[in-house]
């Protein structure tokens, strides 16, 4: 794994740094109305939560700092990582709170962070492509001050049930990519179906089938991240959401009908969650570091 860190760190990066809208593959971020039917109500909670770690937060993943900046702007003191130059880069240039975040280039995996202590350490999306997660979360214990906050805000993936089922219905109804491209893309199948334990056996042996082919760590940790958490912090807030309809909404060609069934797959996905029948996709976790570190 070590001979081949470099590389893959360097194709993580370049992806993300050069990740734009597909029209024949859209994401629900690609379409507004669509990111507040599923995403709304969590991300306005994990942000008036982000905003009560204060008044100094670290956040990991930055990505190209919209969330830093919105903190910055509620009066927070604000640092930032993420491991794409190009994002950062992106982020300096929109920058225009009073009190700038301060946004640095940095491999989470790797790297120490800065020194603390931070009142809270916050993640977005971000801890799922983390390898090595547990390191990681050493890292946070220590810059965090006693008593404060890691919130994160994750994927965990879905079933492989529901996974299978939504291959199955992408390949079969209309979506916005053509039926031929969708058939080349039968290879990447392994990888949209492998489990955080086939990708990092992969990672570790060398073999890219079970990986994302832009995005090698993609899913790499996901269904790792909150026992990890546990074992260092005490949870006080874990919430699942979005077990499986979410995923439908911005590839299905529904038309003028697009936002209003996209509503019924939010009502759907509520409706199995809360009936126990599917845990949620994604999840948010808020957690106290302990008074005494973790050995």
């Amino acid at each position: 794994m070590d001979a081949r860190y470099d590389e893959l760190a360097r194709r993580e990066a370049e992806h993300w740094g050069a990740a734009a809208h597909d029209p024949e593959n859209p994401q629900i971020w690609d379409d507004p109305v669509l990111q507040e039917i599923f995403f709304g109500t969590e991300e306005r909670h994990f942000l008036s939560r982000a905003v009560a770690c204060g008044p100094r937060v670290l956040e990991l993943g930055c990505g190209e700092g919209d969330l830093a900046l919105a903190l910055a702007r509620r009066g927070l003191d604000v640092t930032a990582i993420d491991l794409s130059a190009s994002r950062i880069r992106a982020a300096r240039e929109t920058t225009d709170a009073p009190a700038a975040p301060k946004f640095l280039v940095g491999d989470l995996n790797r790297d120490e962070l800065p020194s603390g202590p931070f009142d809270g350490v916050i993640a977005h999306d971000a801890l799922h492509h983390i390898y090595s997660l547990e390191v990681l979360l050493a890292r946070v214990e220590r810059v965090l001050r006693p008593a404060g906050t890691l919130l994160v805000l994750d994927y965990a993936g879905m079933g492989r049930a529901g996974r299978v089922l939504a291959a199955a219905i992408l390949g079969v109804l209309p979506t916005y990519m053509p039926y031929a491209r969708k058939w080349g893309l039968r290879r990447r199948l392994g990888s949209f179906l492998a489990t955080e334990r086939d990708k990092r056996a992969a990672l570790e042996r060398g073999d890219g089938a079970a990986l994302h082919d832009a995005s090698p760590f993609e899913g790499v940790s996901q269904q790792s991240i909150v026992p990890a958490i546990a074992r260092r912090f005490d949870i006080v807030e874990h919430r699942t959401f979005l077990p499986f309809f979410w995923y439908l909404a911005p590839k299905l060609r529904l038309g003028r009908l697009r936002h209003p069934i996209a509503r019924a797959f939010r009502a759907w996905d509520d409706g199995l969650a809360r009936a126990g029948l599917a845990r949620g996709a994604y999840f948010i976790v808020e957690a106290r570091r302990r008074s005494r570190p973790s050995s």
